[in-house]
């Protein structure tokens, strides 16, 4: 996308201040009201491509309240479950440089969504682990937050890199990751050889803080950053027609020959969101030179949809 375009979207979003909460499965209750028809009879949806969302329990809660056997859409703004978790939304930047070495699927800039753990994993962080020990969990060659000028800061859990077109109405979900599930997982198993070593005590706060994070967050950190890029491309933008690579025309389009990402982020996890697998090509890549010679020579690419309502 245009860097214009991405400054001005990303000065729309109040800083700061965007809190995105979340649940486990609570993508299906998000999903549900964009993908069915309101008043459509809940016998058709279970025989549609969405009908295992409704198996998912925070829907099947509100779905139990639907006394006549039609979809209600109201009644999902209401749905909730414990535990839950409070996110912070932040805007970053990503691009500019060359396609393949940015792995972006067209020249030009990404919009970032960050998805920033609360203060109460910062605070614990700051019990148990040493002040300097942040290059432990993050990347600083990655789209992360940053400490900003007035002091703010966030650890960010993951973020996806969007690229979006406003003449086509369409946007493409580049890549979702967390440096901080991988890095706590890396810690952990590192920290406890350690500690067979030179004693129980001295890693444990370290390794507590890790067990927490992996025990608390890694259960649902794709679906909810997947959630979150979804709601804010239709509730924030407008945009209703969202793409999501498939693994293998993914690695190829963006020519990611080593350090491959998780397999299951480009397959399991879109399938179990319900996007549609195609053959049709976002329109927007159509108009790019490079993705006609890429169709050209890979004419088995495919991809993942949604239009939502």
């Amino acid at each position: 996308m245009k860097k214009l375009l991405m400054q001005e979207i990303i000065d729309c979003l109040p800083e700061e201040k965007t809190h995105f909460h979340y649940f486990r499965d609570r993508y299906s209750t998000l999903l549900l009201p964009w993908l069915v028809e309101d008043g459509a009879l809940l016998s058709d949806v279970k025989k549609s491509p969405y009908a295992s969302l409704l198996n998912k329990q925070p829907a099947k809660q509100v779905i139990s309240q639907f006394g006549d056997g039609r979809f209600n859409s109201n009644a999902f703004t209401q749905a909730w479950a414990e535990p839950h978790e409070c996110f912070l939304l932040t805007l970053g930047k990503w691009g500019g440089g060359f396609r393949t070495y940015c792995q972006t699927s067209r020249h030009g800039h990404n919009l970032v969504l960050q998805l920033n753990m609360s203060n109460q994993y910062l605070s614990l962080f700051n019990h148990c682990v040493h002040e300097n020990a942040k290059d432990w969990f993050e990347s600083y060659s990655h789209p992360i937050l940053r400490e900003r000028d007035n002091g703010f800061y966030r650890q960010t859990l993951g973020w996806a890199r969007i690229d979006i077109d406003l003449t086509t109405g369409e946007a493409l979900i580049e890549e979702i990751q967390s440096d901080w599930i991988r890095y706590a997982r890396s810690c952990k198993r590192y920290f406890e050889m350690l500690q067979k070593k030179h004693g129980p005590d001295r890693y444990e706060g370290v390794i507590h803080y890790c067990g927490t994070i992996i025990k608390q967050l890694s259960p649902v950190w794709d679906e909810a950053i997947l959630s979150s890029a979804l709601w804010f491309l239709r509730e924030e933008v407008g945009i209703h027609t969202i793409w999501y690579h498939t693994y293998d025309s993914g690695t190829k389009l963006k020519k990611i020959d080593y350090s491959k990402p998780p397999k299951s982020v480009y397959s399991t996890l879109p399938k179990r969101f319900c996007f549609a697998r195609t053959d049709e090509h976002p329109e927007f890549l159509l108009k790019e030179r490079a993705y006609k010679k890429h169709v050209k020579k890979h004419k088995e690419t495919a991809w993942f949809v949604h239009r939502l309502i």
